[in-house]
């Protein structure tokens, strides 16, 4: 019986007197558990796809996004209750077990994760915020101040005031907890759904486009002003989207986030 069921087994034993012993230890490597043959493969591990719960937060957030650009007076904060639909949807998909926190890119390996993206981390928080290239085309096509009323008309901040410099700090800090919410929302639920549906470049792309589209809700002005600003909000979008696709990492991305949106603040605050 032992022959016919268990020839690990036997293979094993015979390692123990000296012959088959490379044979031996060649198969208990093939059944051992260990770890993954790429300990920096960033894709989930019980990722699943897109189902009707998440095809319902999802359209709840288009559809919030949507009447907020048609009506931003009235119902520009309309996009936040998208959000926290979204972000419930994963929590409650974590305390059910659909998903583990490794899906929600909650992991011990920030250090090694900043050196492997480093350069994508610096060309997108320091670069392109001290030189955006949205003031860029605003120089360049001569609506330069008219794109800075219209960046800064979305922030609670008035940095040329006389409490301009508390209102920094305020807005700082209020930015810690949105970047936090935006990266669960488009990196962790929206982006990896998605990437399971379509694959992972179309993923950054369709996240992306939403991403920087929200952020023009209630702004107001031209629709040029509007495209251009939603434009550079998707361009660190990119940024961020290969970040986490590359890493899976959300402390990673999400100080990617917060630092861009940090050195933006303190550019927009030198400039006016």
């Amino acid at each position: 019986m032992m022959r016919k069921y268990c020839p690990k087994l036997r293979s094993m034993i015979k390692g123990h007197d000296g012959s088959n012993s490379s044979n031996a230890a060649t198969q208990t490597m093939e059944y051992a558990p260990g770890p993954a043959a790429d300990q920096h493969d960033p894709l989930p591990t019980h990722q699943t796809k897109p189902n009707p719960g998440f095809a319902v937060v999802f359209s709840i957030l288009l559809f919030t996004t949507a009447v907020g650009l048609l009506d931003g007076a009235k119902y520009g904060s309309l996009y936040v209750f998208g959000y926290i639909m979204v972000i419930s949807y994963t929590l409650s998909s974590v305390r059910r077990g659909r998903l583990t926190k490794s899906d929600m890119g909650i992991k011990r390996a920030f250090i090694s994760d900043i050196r492997r993206v480093w350069y994508y981390i610096g060309a997108d928080a320091l670069l392109f915020q001290i030189v955006p290239p949205t003031l860029g085309f605003a120089v360049a096509f001569g609506y330069l101040p008219e794109e800075l009323q219209h960046m800064t008309s979305r922030l609670a901040a008035d940095f040329a005031g006389v409490g301009g410099m508390s209102a920094i700090v305020g807005v700082l800090a209020l930015t810690a907890v949105l970047t936090l919410m935006e990266e669960l929302v488009f990196r962790v639920t929206i982006q990896e759904r998605l990437r399971c549906l379509m694959g992972t470049p179309a993923a950054i792309l369709v996240s992306t486009c939403i991403f920087g589209l929200v952020h023009t809700v209630g702004t107001g002005g031209s629709l040029q002003l509007s495209m251009t600003d939603a434009l550079g909000v998707a361009f660190d979008g990119v940024f961020f989207g290969i970040i986490y696709a590359k890493t899976h990492n959300l402390a990673v991305t999400w100080f990617t986030h917060y630092m861009a949106d940090v050195v933006g603040l303190l550019s927009l605050a030198f400039i006016l």
